[in-house]
């Protein structure tokens, strides 16, 4: 049920509710800015996600977006092949760029370099490949580069969590290098804790560019929600006694009929619109 309700890349995301379209005015106001490394933090259901995704189209620059759910490892490799990979037209795209520019030098064999080599390479080699990355969209002028990382890690408990801090203070380390390139990380409240408490030089910086969404929507939101869904007051009467509600089962809910059980939602009956 979860992974149907998160939204899809390239469907136009129409962002819901004013604390949302407000939280991303200010995301896009960090990245037209000098912030490089920007954090989005929020509980399950919050929005992340979405939030991020809607960035598609709406920045003045090249988005990539890399989602991690499925990908077994969290190290600096894992991330960099992976934003290469589910992004091979933008890596192509750019190539065919390069190649009509004449360039000469390493951007030039990036060029001429098959798809597949060149994620391999974005594993073997992800600070220098990404450097040259940042390099060909700074030469081609389509800059910034925002890359945003999806689902990096859901508990502070994942014994993967040291290679995924390591990588972001490696994404931090390297932002001379990478003067064209933003990077957009979704974070957890309890992973932020941990970076506090394992890296304090990280959550110094982090914490400069942080985003975090409201954990309820309000009755601004709810509001507008159910009108966008075609409800009426007496099925938004209902939805409100339900208590405080997260974006993900707010839309859960348009999406089946007020099923609360099956939005995950403690209620002492099912609720069904009449």
């Amino acid at each position: 049920m979860q992974r149907t309700l998160v939204p899809k890349r390239g469907v136009g995301i129409r962002l819901l509710g004013p604390s949302w379209r407000a939280a991303r005015d200010k995301l896009l106001d960090m990245v037209r800015e000098d912030y490089q490394l920007i954090t989005i933090i929020g509980r399950a259901g919050t929005g992340k996600t979405t939030l991020l995704l809607s960035l598609e189209g709406a920045v003045n620059g090249l988005f990539m977006y890399a989602d991690m759910t499925e990908v077994r490892d969290r190290d600096l490799s894992a991330i960099v092949s992976t934003a290469f990979a589910d992004n091979i037209d933008v890596i192509k795209d750019i190539q065919e760029k390069l190649k009509k520019s004449g360039i000469k030098g390493l951007l030039k064999a990036f060029a001429k370099a098959g798809l597949d080599e060149v994620v391999e390479s974005a594993r073997l080699k992800p600070m220098e490949t990404l450097a040259l990355l940042n390099n060909a969209v700074e030469y081609l002028g389509i800059g910034p580069l925002i890359i945003g990382i999806d689902e990096g890690l859901l508990s502070q408990d994942d014994p993967r969590a040291v290679d995924f801090i390591n990588a972001i203070h490696a994404f931090r380390n390297n932002m001379q290098v990478l003067s064209s390139t933003k990077i957009i990380i979704t974070l957890l409240p309890d992973v932020v804790n941990l970076i506090s408490k394992i890296d304090t030089p990280l959550f110094d910086v982090l914490k400069l560019g942080a985003l975090t969404l409201p954990d309820y929507v309000t009755k601004e939101d709810l509001k507008e929600v159910v009108q966008e869904y075609g409800l009426g007051p007496s099925e938004a009467g209902k939805i409100e006694a339900l208590g405080p509600l997260t974006m993900r089962q707010l839309i859960c809910l348009m999406n089946t009929k007020m099923d609360a059980i099956k939005c995950g939602i403690d209620t002492a009956g099912e609720i069904t619109i009449e």
